[in-house]
């Protein structure tokens, strides 16, 4: 019996194809991990599977054959609870009342809850062990605490299947076992899908792991058989090895870097930010082994403090001031040097106009990516309409990316 079955999906953003034509099926009483290098495709199919995201081909059915794109919002709230990467709130309330929001589908426009509502709360954070903090605010929480109150407030939905998108990500290691055993103990009682970045811990508490390379399926089926040595080696670039775990006689998985070939050169990637926007942007890319340089940055930029800290080559301007005819020649030789351009949509004003000028100009001539992960970049502009009319621009001579997974998947195919 299958609680979601997908066939033949396929995606894009724009003219970029982030997951081609993958079929899978979510099985009842089961933790289904889906895994994959950043850039894979892996949010996108969660997204798919939720009807949050129209596929460009292919479907989604739930068990009874209903296609989901044609189904309403609420009906699919009936079906499926999702759990996002970000699962706090900006609302200052008692665990309880957020908790209660999972029952938005079921209540009529103006109603108020009954005493059904209520005892299902009850249900939810009993199953997520949390009742002792109804009464807490949520700003209270720890991170643990907050990843367990998010879930009772999917499970007050009284979904069929449950969807996670890295439940487990900024959590110490006590609390990511805490959560994955939860979902254990949840797939008891309805199908649970979830991201999971941690290969050790797919291995333990997934029935089924679901591997993407590439925006393509790799394999899908338990985890003994799918992640196996040659596949992580495979997938993730790295070298793998399985050995049982003293403690508890599972397997336990350990990596180590390839050993770098003889010709094998580190890119030079140049990038432009700004204002601490491009804070996770130079932390991905030093980490991924990119010789970089940034600016132009102010004295006092909190991107020039992280980028110095990184060891990379900066050029600077003075706090406050315009970027000028000097700044603009050595980012120009900057660039010229570099093997890449990467431009983080930062808000843009007379001050750091010129860089965006810049990169309009060098788009084009040196591969060029316009990372902008989420605000409009009409929103960013200050300039009566240049700042986005430039960033389109490098859009359009580049490409763009909407996540640091995707910055990275187009770096690496540079």
């Amino acid at each position: 019996m299958k609680a979601l079955e997908a066939r033949d999906l396929s995606f894009s953003y724009g003219r970029t194809l982030v997951v081609q034509g993958i079929t899978l099926e979510c099985r009842p009483g089961e933790v289904l991990g889906i895994l994959g290098q950043n850039g894979s495709g892996k949010t996108t199919l969660l997204r798919l599977l939720a009807g949050y995201l129209r596929p460009d081909r292919g479907t989604v059915r739930f068990r009874d054959g209903r296609d989901i794109s044609m189904m309403g919002t609420g009906d699919l709230a009936r079906i499926r609870a999702v759990v996002g990467q970000s699962g706090g709130s900006y609302f200052d309330f008692p665990v309880s009342e957020f908790v209660m929001l999972g029952r938005t589908p079921y209540l009529p426009r103006f109603g108020r809850e009954t005493s059904h509502d209520f005892m299902i709360v009850e249900q939810a954070l009993e199953l997520t062990d949390t009742s002792h903090l109804q009464d807490r605010l949520v700003s209270q929480l720890s991170g643990g605490e907050l990843q367990r109150v998010t879930i009772a407030r999917a499970l007050a939905q009284e979904p069929e299947i449950l969807m996670l998108d890295e439940p487990t990500s900024h959590l110490d290691v006590r609390h990511q076992l805490e959560i994955m055993e939860l979902l254990g103990d949840l797939a008891l009682r309805m199908t649970v899908i979830t991201i999971v970045h941690d290969l050790n811990l797919a291995f333990r508490h997934c029935g089924r792991v679901a591997l993407l390379h590439k925006t393509r399926l790799h394999s899908c089926g338990p985890p003994g058989e799918v992640l196996t040595p040659d596949a992580i080696s495979e997938v993730f670039d790295v070298r793998a090895s399985r050995a049982e775990d003293p403690g508890t006689g599972m397997n336990l998985l350990s990596f180590s870097m390839p050993r770098p070939r003889p010709d094998q050169k580190r890119k030079r990637i140049h990038v432009i930010c700004g204002g601490g926007y491009g804070r996770a942007v130079l932390h991905a890319l030093s980490g991924r082994g990119y010789h970089l340089s940034a600016g132009v940055l102010n004295e006092g930029d909190v991107d020039l403090e992280v980028a110095e800290y990184l060891g990379s080559r900066v050029i600077t301007a003075p706090p406050f001031s315009r970027i000028g005819a000097d700044e603009r020649k050595r980012l120009e030789e900057c660039c010229r040097e570099a093997d890449a351009l990467v431009v983080v949509a930062v808000p843009v004003g007379e001050g750091n106009l010129e860089n965006i000028r810049c990169a309009g100009k060098i788009a084009g001539s040196l591969p060029a990516i316009l990372y902008s992960p989420s605000s409009s970049l009409e929103d960013l502009d200050y300039t009566d309409g240049e700042g986005a009319a430039l960033y389109a621009e490098i859009a359009h001579k580049g490409t763009i990316a909407c996540s640091l997974g995707e910055l990275l998947e187009r770096l690496s195919s540079l």
